[in-house]
């Protein structure tokens, strides 16, 4: 099932100048950071043997032997209402908001083909709703399967997608952190208990404390799972080369998370400690690691270390590779930027964006430039060109919230400027985008 869904936990090929809040420090996005249990490792896994496959579901058995035997618990219940359509309703009335016609946990499938149209389209609000529909009608002996925490994975995935951080804490506390013999099963080949709990919701699990406002207990658990990782690399054989690889993958993962973290703890010494390790390591984009790390160093005004990572990134470039290239004008532009040089940044931008058309991010950051090199109109009409020409690409939440401060610098016609981005947001957008982009309250 969860291959199905597989495409679109990615990031589109977007990277980043900045470290915001919807990329890590390596540019990838939320669904990129999630999407890591063997299911979603089709290349890594689609030559290795059932023994092989065995090797991605090890797991230290809990010292609790009591089962769980409850029923699910859900924060969430109700169907999640469409916030665009009530503001389109609001605003225009509902004979404009009754245009906006979008799939829903009714309309398609109780299914993984369902969960992949509403994922496909953008409306979490639905995949929530989905979720809710599909794991609250199971049978007891259908509750601690892989099939349901694979579905597990996706709902909370789109819970801290959709900030609903409390009621993904609630959910979360009744697997007692996945240390309960309900979560394991009996190899196929062997007479070993192996985990059917998706990597991913692990490291979910352990992330979700710095989201409620603890990031020493984030910490302290993605240090364990760490532990764990390492373990099962050591005592792993030379031999199987496809389980070291997916668990070396896991072991970067949990890097970056750390990492992050500390990032948003203005840690930067020692996120950049652990990028280092993730740089040593077999990591494969050895490009995007050296950007990131060069990015740090410019966050606290170390230009020279930076210069030097991002020389350090493009030894590692594949010219072949359109995004290794784009990468690399990007953190020329980023110096620029830094160095209050915006028409050169600008024009390093623009070579960006002929190799990565469709990229919001490099859209974002010529706007900018254009409006600290005191071009607001310009900056104004490029992105609006943009989102009319297409607004499937160019409908983003960041890119739009610029766009409607820039609104609000220009004139007094800023309401009527954002409305008619609302109306685009009717016709293109789906129900998770986050409505508050528009600053309409």
């Amino acid at each position: 099932m969860s291959n199905l869904l597989a495409s679109y936990f990615t990031n589109s090929g977007n990277d980043i100048t900045n470290i915001g809040n919807t990329t890590d420090i390596a540019g990838r996005s939320f669904f990129d950071i999630i999407s890591d249990c063997k299911d979603f490792n089709e290349k890594a896994t689609e030559n290795a043997t059932s023994s092989n496959l065995e090797n991605l579901e090890i797991w230290p058995y809990p010292q609790i032997v009591e089962y769980l035997n409850s029923p699910f618990k859900f924060a969430i219940t109700e169907p999640l209402i469409d916030p665009i359509k009530i503001l389109v309703n609001k605003h225009f009335g509902a004979v404009e908001a009754n245009k906006r016609v979008l799939p829903n946990a009714d309309s398609v499938l109780s299914d993984a083909n369902g969960l992949q149209i509403l994922i496909k389209c953008g409306c979490f609000r639905s995949v929530i709703n989905l979720t809710y529909k599909i794991l609250s009608i199971l049978s007891n002996d259908q509750l601690y399967t892989s099939f349901s925490l694979q579905i597990w994975f996706i709902r909370i995935s789109i819970l801290l997608k959709m900030k609903f951080f409390k009621e993904a804490e609630i959910e979360l506390k009744q697997f007692e952190n996945f240390e309960r013999p309900n979560f394991f099963h009996q190899a196929k080949n062997s007479n070993q208990l192996v985990s059917f709990v998706p990597f991913g919701l692990r490291v979910l699990n352990a992330e979700l404390a710095h989201y409620m406002g603890n990031s020493n207990e984030s910490l302290s658990n993605l240090y364990k799972l760490l532990s764990i990782v390492k373990k099962i690399l050591h005592d792993l054989s030379e031999d199987d080369q496809t389980a070291r690889r997916v668990w070396n993958e896991r072991r970067n993962k949990i890097l970056f998370s750390i990492s992050n973290i500390l990032i948003s703890r203005k840690n930067y010494s020692k996120a950049i400690e652990i990028m280092n390790l993730i740089a040593e390591s077999d990591y494969s984009d050895k490009n995007a690691i050296w950007s990131s790390i060069g990015k740090l160093y410019s966050t606290f005004g170390d230009t020279v270390t930076a210069s030097n990572s991002f020389k350090k990134a493009k030894t590692f470039s594949n010219k072949a590779l359109p995004s290794n290239n784009c990468r690399n004008l990007l953190n020329l532009s980023f110096l620029k930027m830094i160095a209050h040089q915006y028409k050169e940044a600008y024009e390093y931008l623009q070579e960006a964006d002929q190799l990565a058309p469709y990229n919001p991010t490099i859209l974002n950051n010529m706007a900018f430039c254009l409006f600290y090199s005191g071009n607001l109109i310009e900056a104004i009409k490029l992105v609006e060109s943009r989102i009319q020409s297409n607004p499937t690409k160019y409908l983003n939440e960041s890119l739009l919230f610029n766009l409607c401060t820039l609104y609000e610098l220009e004139s007094s016609k800023a309401l009527q400027k954002k409305l008619k981005l609302l109306l685009w947001l009717n016709i293109y957008a789906g129900d998770g985008f986050n409505e508050t982009c528009l600053q309409l309250q």
